[in-house]
C-alpha cells in the first residue's frame, strides 16, 4: 500500500490495555468468568472519557454494549458499527510475547484480540473521540454496538442488542462489522492486493448424527459397531459434497479479479450462463474457494464408549455445517440421510437464523468503497462472501444494507495468526484503521 499512517503512544498503550484483559467466554455460559468483562467495561469509560461523555450508554443483558451519539437531524437514518470484544482462549507456549501482554514490538501490538477483535472496537473509540475532541457533530446519529459472546455464538450479545434495536423500530442505513479485509492478493492467479468487503455471510450449524448399537464387550463385536457405522457416514459426507452454486457476490469477485486472470477464466467470468460449470470446477478444487460455492462439513467432535473394551450403546459424531445461502437446513438433513441410506441414523439439527445478502450499492456501499479506494490505493475492491460467522448476521432484521470489513492489510501470514499463536497487529495498520473510522464518521451524509 502507497499510504502511510501514525499514531500516537497514548493511543498505542490503549489497545495495549484492552488486550491485557483476558475476555474469554465459557461454551457454558452461566459459568463464565464475568470479572475480566468487568475490568474491559470499566476501562473503556476511563480510556475514552470523552466518548463516554458523549454518547449514551445502555447495557444490554448487562455485558452487551449499545452506544448512541446524537446527530444533528434525528430525522435521518442513522449508522451502526459493531464489533465485539470477547476472544477466544491461548495457550501461553510458542509465542513471542505472550498471548495477554498487549507488547508493543518490532512495529506490532502483539496478543489476544489484536485482529480479532478488540483492535475494531477500541479504534471506533479513538477515531470518534478524536472527532469529539475537535467539537464534530455528526449529521445523524451514529450507534456503535459491542458483543461480549460473538466466538461462542452471539446470542447473548449482539442477538440481545439487534432484538431490542428491531423492538423499537431502529432502521440503519448502514451497518458496518468484522469479515472481509485487505489482503494479498494469492487468489486464483491475482497479484494485486485485494479489498475483501463482506456482502453476506455462510451460517456456522453444528449438526450431531447419532447411530445406536447394542453395546456390550468388545471381545464378541459385531460386524459393525455404532461407531463404525457413525464413521462411515461421516466418510460419505465428506466424500459426496452438496451441489456448488455462483451467488451474486462470487460471481461480481471473479469478474472484478478477472483483468489479472488467464484468458479463459476472463472470459469465463463474464460469461457466466455458459461457463458456470467450469467455474464451479475451478473454485471447488481449493478448500478457500470451495467454500464460497457450496455448503460445506467438518466432522469435528465424536463420543461413543467410554472404555476401550466396552462396545458403545451409541455413537455420535458433531459436523460442522456451513451453510450457503441459499441452500436449507432441511436441505441438508435430507443430503445426510440420501448418503446415510440403510444406516439408520438420528439427526439433531440445529435452530437457524437466514443470513441474507447485502445490495452491492447503495449510500453507504458507495461511499465505504470510496474510502476503501483511497486508503488502499493498489487494491481490487471487490464484494465477498465470510465463509466465518460474525455477529453482523444478527442486525439483518434491523438494515439491508449490513457489510462486513475491518481495513487492514495484511499478509498471509500475519492473516494466519487470526485464532493462533503470536497474532498481533502492525502499529501501521492500526493507525490505518482509526483514520478509516475517522473519515467514515465524518463523511457519512456529509456533501
Amino acid at each position: 500500500m502507497t499510504n502511510t499512517f501514525s499514531i500516537s503512544e497514548e493511543a498505542l498503550g490503549r489497545l495495549s490495555r484492552a488486550i491485557q484483559i483476558k475476555t474469554v467466554g465459557n461454551p457454558e455460559y452461566a459459568e463464565t468468568d464475568f470479572a475480566p468483562f468487568d475490568e474491559y467495561v470499566d476501562f473503556v469509560k476511563k480510556a475514552f472519557p470523552l466518548f463516554h461523555k458523549s454518547c449514551q450508554l445502555e447495557r444490554v443483558n448487562t455485558y452487551g454494549l449499545l452506544y448512541k451519539w446524537k446527530g444533528k437531524d434525528a430525522t435521518k437514518e442513522p449508522i451502526l458499527l459493531i464489533a465485539h470484544y470477547d476472544v477466544v482462549p491461548a495457550e501461553e507456549d510458542g509465542w513471542i510475547h505472550p498471548p495477554f501482554s498487549g507488547a508493543i514490538a518490532d512495529g506490532y501490538v502483539w496478543g489476544r484480540g489484536t485482529l480479532d477483535i478488540k483492535n475494531q472496537m477500541i479504534a471506533h473509540m479513538e477515531a470518534a473521540q478524536s472527532l469529539m475532541s475537535e467539537g464534530f457533530i455528526p449529521e445523524s446519529d451514529i450507534y456503535f454496538a459491542y458483543g461480549h459472546d460473538e466466538e461462542l455464538s452471539g446470542e447473548h450479545g449482539a442477538a440481545k442488542i439487534a432484538a431490542l434495536l428491531l423492538e423499537r423500530g431502529i432502521r440503519f442505513a448502514g451497518v458496518l462489522d468484522e469479515g472481509g479485509i485487505v489482503v494479498s492478493g494469492t487468489m486464483m492467479g491475482v497479484r494485486s492486493p485485494l479489498a475483501l468487503i463482506g456482502v453476506g455471510e455462510k451460517r456456522s450449524l453444528n449438526f450431531r448424527i447419532t447411530v445406536q448399537g447394542k453395546g456390550g464387550h468388545s471381545s464378541m463385536p459385531p460386524r459393525t459397531t455404532a461407531l463404525g457405522q457413525v464413521a462411515e457416514v461421516v466418510r460419505r459426507v465428506e466424500q459426496n459434497q452438496m451441489p456448488a452454486n455462483l451467488l451474486s457476490p462470487v460471481v461480481s469477485m471473479l469478474q472484478k479479479m478477472s483483468k489479472e486472470m488467464s484468458p479463459l477464466v476472463r472470459f469465463a467470468a463474464h460469461n457466466i450462463w455458459l461457463f458456470g460449470g467450469l467455474l464451479k470446477k475451478r473454485l471447488s478444487s481449493a478448500p478457500e474457494t470451495n467454500a464460497m460455492v457450496r455448503t460445506t462439513f467438518a466432522a469435528t467432535t465424536a463420543k461413543a464408549s467410554d472404555a476401550a473394551n466396552v462396545l458403545p450403546t451409541s455413537a455420535t459424531v458433531g459436523i460442522n455445517v456451513r451453510l450457503l445461502p441459499g441452500d436449507t437446513v432441511a436441505a441438508v438433513e435430507a443430503h445426510i440421510k440420501k448418503l446415510a441410506d440403510e444406516i439408520p441414523v438420528e439427526i439433531h439439527v440445529p435452530k437457524y437464523i437466514d443470513s441474507p445478502l447485502s445490495p452491492e450499492g447503495g449510500p453507504f456501499h458507495e461511499r465505504l468503497v470510496e474510502i476503501t479506494g483511497r486508503f488502499f490505493r493498489e487494491a481490487i475492491i471487490s464484494p465477498f462472501l465470510v465463509v466465518g460467522g460474525t455477529d453482523a448476521r444478527y442486525y439483518t432484521n434491523v438494515s439491508k444494507n449490513v457489510y462486513r470489513f475491518t481495513p487492514v492489510y495484511l499478509t498471509n501470514e500475519e492473516k494466519n495468526v487470526i485464532h493462533n499463536r503470536n497474532e498481533r497487529i502492525s502499529v501501521e495498520n492500526y493507525a490505518r484503521m482509526v483514520a478509516f473510522y475517522r473519515e467514515l464518521i465524518s463523511s457519512w451524509m456529509r456533501n
